[in-house]
């Protein structure tokens, strides 16, 4: 089994985060826009929103 060098493993890293923000750009956005002008209150307000990022970051 061949290791990926750091390099190697930090290029992978960028062009998978790079493509789940693209995939999810829709549900980010209406993250976000659940979140604008929040502090505190994001965390029990956008829950749901949050949940759709993360799943959505974790299929891909």
């Amino acid at each position: 089994m061949n290791a990926l060098s750091r390099r190697e493993e930090e290029t992978l890293l960028k062009a998978t985060k790079a493509r789940a923000l693209k995939e999810c750009d829709s549900v980010v956005k209406e993250f976000a826009a659940c979140a604008e002008g929040r502090t505190i209150s994001v965390s029990w307000a956008c829950r749901d929103k949050l949940k759709i990022v993360q799943d959505c970051m974790v299929q891909l």
